[in-house]
């Protein structure tokens, strides 16, 4: 990002990291999802994010600020949009601090970089970027399992449908907030409330086959960050967010072939075979699925739950090409290879059912060719 770029870099909400938390969940409106943390002489500590929040299972309302803050790291007022992609995405976060001689002067919203980056979605299609069949609850779904749906499936919105599978809301774990940490004896009651009592009704949606590049308006005045992909019926058939944009333009410019990126709980020692593992499939598949694009690794560690010593992974695999194919799988295992495994040969047989489906295609296309010849003659 050049100097004549820095017109993205806007103002932030702070408090001070002494504070109880009871106190500053209500700076949590409107679009406010993450709050600057500083210490006495304007030491900056890090993010209090509302996702960071709402995951949580047990949090005091007295507790301090400082105890739950994010560390994240920052950029400069002069790095490259890929830079700053990468630093977004490397935490999950909404936007990144600017820092200039040591000290914070501003934020770069991820919605603000897309908007500066425009140029690199050119014609591409919603339908090239989007998650496809994307999870979704019931708006009978109680609050509780709402939560733990989220919580199992690593994810941060929902679209919310009815008895026929129609569009009727989106739900956010950052809608329950106010309830996470209620002291009220009502909580559980609370519970077991249904989401269409605190779902978003009006819902922000697109199709298919709209241009990615007319989504980024959709998407700033979309609550969560998302919008549902829908089809003529109003069925969810899809997803598209601020992440999976990011990841276009996070891909450093010189790049050629496949770009990489391994996020979340990997260890250095696991990094390497982790990428080969992604290496193969796309390497194995090129010929369907094209010979450049990006393929991205979420991982993301469950220290509580082990099996015979091996913690419990949530993995996310994106793969985007040049012929404009994405595929998304989600995976849970024990150990990230066992996880990203199970994630990849999921894909591995998207792939392999998609070309079959052409091939089937294909076939009824010459059948009915010659059907057509034999009746002229």
């Amino acid at each position: 990002m050049s100097d004549k770029d820095s017109s993205i870099i806007t103002k932030y909400v702070s408090v001070d990291g002494n504070k109880p938390l009871s106190k500053v969940v209500s700076m949590f409106k409107e679009k406010t999802r993450e709050i600057l943390v500083f210490e006495e002489n304007d030491v900056f500590l890090g993010y209090l994010t509302k996702r960071y929040v709402t995951h949580q299972s047990k949090i005091q309302p007295d507790a301090k600020v400082s105890s739950l803050i994010k560390q994240v790291p920052t950029v400069q007022k002069d790095s490259a949009p890929d830079v700053i992609a990468r630093a977004i995405l490397s935490e999950k976060i909404f936007s990144v601090p600017v820092v200039e001689n040591g000290k914070v002067i501003g934020v770069i919203r991820d919605i603000d970089l897309l908007r500066d980056s425009e140029d690199i979605f050119g014609s591409k299609k919603v339908k090239e970027a989007m998650t496809k069949q994307p999870i979704v609850v019931t708006s009978d779904t109680s609050v509780a399992k709402f939560i733990a749906t989220c919580r199992t499936n690593n994810i941060s919105r929902t679209p919310v449908v009815n008895e026929s599978n129609e569009l009727v809301g989106i739900m956010s774990p950052h809608d329950t907030t106010d309830l996470i940490l209620s002291k009220s004896p009502k909580k559980l009651d609370m519970l077991s409330t249904a989401v269409k009592e605190l779902m978003t009704q009006e819902v922000v949606t697109c199709t298919e086959n709209d241009f990615l590049i007319e989504t980024l308006v959709k998407l700033d005045s979309a609550d969560h960050k998302a919008l549902i992909v829908v089809d003529k019926e109003n069925h969810p058939v899809g997803i598209i967010t601020t992440t999976d944009l990011l990841e276009t333009v996070s891909m450093p410019p010189e790049t050629e072939g496949y770009y990489f990126r391994v996020l979340g709980d990997v260890d250095d020692s696991d990094m390497e075979p982790v990428i080969d593992m992604g290496v193969e499939v796309v390497k194995k598949y090129a010929d369907i699925i094209g010979t450049s694009g990006q393929l991205f690794i979420h991982a993301k560690a469950i220290p509580k739950r082990k099996f015979r010593g091996e913690i419990l992974y949530q993995v996310r695999v994106r793969i985007s090409t040049n012929k404009g194919k994405t595929y998304v799988s989600r995976s849970d295992g024990y150990g990230v290879f066992g996880a990203l495994a199970v994630a990849l040969d999921r894909i591995e047989r998207e792939i392999v059912s998609e070309r079959e489906l052409e091939i089937q295609r294909g076939q009824t296309g010459s059948e009915r060719y010659i059907l057509e010849e034999i009746e002229e003659l």
